[in-house]
Order: structure tokens, then C-alpha cells, then sequence
């Protein structure tokens, strides 16, 4: 499938220019982790895929038909699910992500502190699980659950700001999926359809550059307390010399790449690539490039067949001192590289 990204469409899915996005089947049925109606194994399995908490059937008690479809990612995570009937969830436990929730059809009451938001399929939800207190799923209700590491959102913060964080990243909680947002959900869907394509190279080079793209329109384009310098401006477009870098990185990535080799392909001097990395990526070249390394060593963790192990992958992406890796991974992950290849497996 070929993406226009300016567009926000694809030759597979067209979405509408205003009113809810148009998810069309499948909806990720061949990712599916399980169907049950046993509560017990239902919140266990939710649980264990999300973050551990209390399940209660509502007072329009019904038989419950749960499913969960889900795929984790580098960077992120979406899944479909339902529960079948009237659900009340409370006691969630905090974990190191952001939660994006979207119903298909039905609606959802979100309780975040003192604020309550009804969500639709026109109205999401942007919320940390240190922020969800209560939820209340009516029995019609069907969701697209999308998970975002924290430490990738903190991260490309910094680079897009050129500055550490100074205070938490916070989003506003309500997200317009009807209009203000409706470009963001029409990426969601687009990587829906490319996880149903998983057969080629090309279906996972898409994959990985949508993860970022949801990454970063989410900072450009929902309210947060960075929003004001995460805004796209022209002054930030990153010039000519930059792109061709970073093309010249996505092109040769499989074999070492020096400074040197950088240089040559910027065309520019030294001085004058450190300064435009340092402005519009908030890094020097070589960092950026050992953040791309990084990328791919955690989409092959999360791949990984038997019989691979860290270190054989770290090596395969140029990382040869795995103490210095490991920190590096964890400081941009939140976790160990061992733990992402538990993950994945």
C-alpha cells in the first residue's frame, strides 16, 4: 500500500474529511489474544496486555462476550476489544504510558480525577493511567485502544523541542475525532490496514514510519503543556542538508556508518551539520543516528524468533559494548532490552 502523508490517505482507505473515522474491516481480527465470557480470564488477560485492575459487569447486567485484538509495536501499541455487555472498570493501576480510546460504536464514561468525559465514536480520550480513575463501557461498546510509551513521547519531545523536559509531559484529555484529531485517527487506520500486511519488508518499513508519525502529529495537534513549542512553524521545517542526512541514514542503517560519511553526504561542513542538527533535532548527527539504531534493535526484540537473543540482535545494529547499550535503551525505552524481548515473545 503507498501512503500520500500530506493527504493522509491511502490506496486502501479513503477516510472521510469531516465526521468519525471510517474504520473499515478487518479490525485487526487475525491479532486477536483472546475471546472469552469468563470475567475472571477476561480481566486477566486485559490485565496482563494493559495494566492490571478491578472488572465489574454494570447494572444492566448481560452475558459477557469480550475479545481483544492487539499488536504491540516499537513505540506503541493498538488493539481493538468489547466486552459484550455493560462493564464498570476501576483500580487501574499506573504504568509507563499513554492511553488514546476511541469507540467504534456504543459510548464510554471516563472518570480522570474531577474531570468526566463521554466518549463516541466523534469524541476520544487522551489519558495517562496514573490520571484514569473509573470507567463505565455501555454494552453496545466496541474500542480502538491505543498505547504510547512515555519515554517515546518524552523523547521526541526533546528532539522536537531542542531542549530537555522541563516538567511532565500533559495532554488535555479530550480529543475531537471528528474534526480537530480526524488526521490522526486516519493514520490509526492506516496502520490498522498495513498490520493486516505483514508479508514484506515494505509493510514493515511502512509500519515503523507510521508509529513515528503517530508520534509526532499527536504532539503537534492535541493540547498539551508543550503544545505551544511543539507547533509546526516554518522557521523549524529542518533544511535541505538535514533531510539528506537522514535519508542517507534510512538508506545505508544495515552497515557502519561514520562521521566522515555524514559529513560528505550533507554536503556542507562539519560545523555546519552539527548546528542544523542541534537546531531542528535537538541532537548531533550521531546521536540521531544511534536513536534510529536504537528503533530498530527494539522492532527486531519485539520480533524475535527462538533462538535470538539481545545480543545477537544489539550486534546486528552496530551496538557492540552492551553495558553502554542496555542504559542507552533504557533511558530511551523506560525499560531493559531483555524485558522487550520477554515482551515480545
Amino acid at each position: 500500500m503507498q501512503f500520500d502523508y500530506a493527504a493522509g490517505t491511502s490506496t486502501s482507505m479513503i477516510a472521510a474529511q469531516d465526521g468519525p473515522i471510517p474504520f473499515g474491516p478487518p479490525l485487526m481480527d487475525d491479532h486477536r489474544i483472546f475471546q472469552s465470557s469468563d470475567l475472571d480470564q477476561t480481566r486477566d488477560h486485559i490485565s496482563r496486555t494493559y495494566c492490571p485492575h478491578r472488572l465489574s459487569i454494570g447494572n444492566r447486567a448481560g452475558r459477557l462476550g469480550a475479545w481483544l485484538n492487539h499488536k504491540r509495536l516499537s513505540q506503541i501499541g493498538v488493539g481493538t476489544m468489547t466486552y459484550g455487555t455493560e462493564v464498570q472498570i476501576s483500580g487501574v493501576e499506573d504504568q509507563d504510558f499513554l492511553l488514546l480510546m476511541l469507540p467504534l460504536r456504543g459510548t464510554a464514561d471516563i472518570g480522570l480525577g474531577r474531570c468526566r468525559i463521554q466518549c463516541d465514536p466523534a469524541r476520544a480520550v487522551v489519558a495517562s493511567t496514573v490520571e484514569l480513575d473509573n470507567m463505565l463501557w455501555s454494552a453496545d461498546c466496541s474500542q480502538i485502544v491505543v498505547q504510547i510509551n512515555s519515554a517515546a513521547l518524552d523523547r521526541h519531545v526533546s528532539l522536537m523541542t531542542g531542549a530537555g523536559l522541563r516538567e511532565p509531559l500533559r495532554f488535555a484529555p479530550e480529543m475531537d475525532a471528528a474534526r480537530g484529531a480526524v488526521s490522526w485517527w486516519r493514520y490509526v487506520a492506516m496502520l490498522i490496514t498495513e498490520l493486516s500486511d505483514q508479508g514484506g519488508r515494505g509493510a514493515q518499513a511502512s509500519i515503523a514510519q507510521l508509529e513515528t508519525l503517530l508520534i509526532v502529529k499527536l504532539l503537534e495537534t492535541q493540547a498539551s503543556n508543550y503544545f505551544e513549542q511543539l507547533r509546526p512553524q516554518a522557521s523549524r521545517i529542518a533544511p535541505q542538508h538535514v533531510r539528506r542526512v537522514e535519508r542517507f541514514i534510512a538508506d545505508h542503517i544495515g552497515r557502519p556508518i561514520t562521521l566522515e560519511e555524514l559529513v560528505e553526504a550533507s554536503g556542507v561542513s562539519a560545523r555546519a551539520l552539527f548546528d542544523g542538527f542541534r537546531r531542528f533535532r535537538g541532537c548531533s548527527p550521531m546521536a540521531y543516528l544511534r536513536s534510529v539504531r536504537l528503533d530498530r534493535v527494539r522492532q527486531d526484540l519485539l520480533a524475535a524468533r527462538d533462538g535470538e537473543t539481545v545480543t545477537s540482535i544489539a550486534c546486528r545494529w552496530g551496538f557492540y559494548q552492551f553495558g553502554r547499550f542496555a542504559g542507552q535503551y533504557r533511558q530511551a525505552y523506560g525499560e531493559l532490552p531483555s524485558e522487550t524481548l520477554r515482551a515480545g515473545r
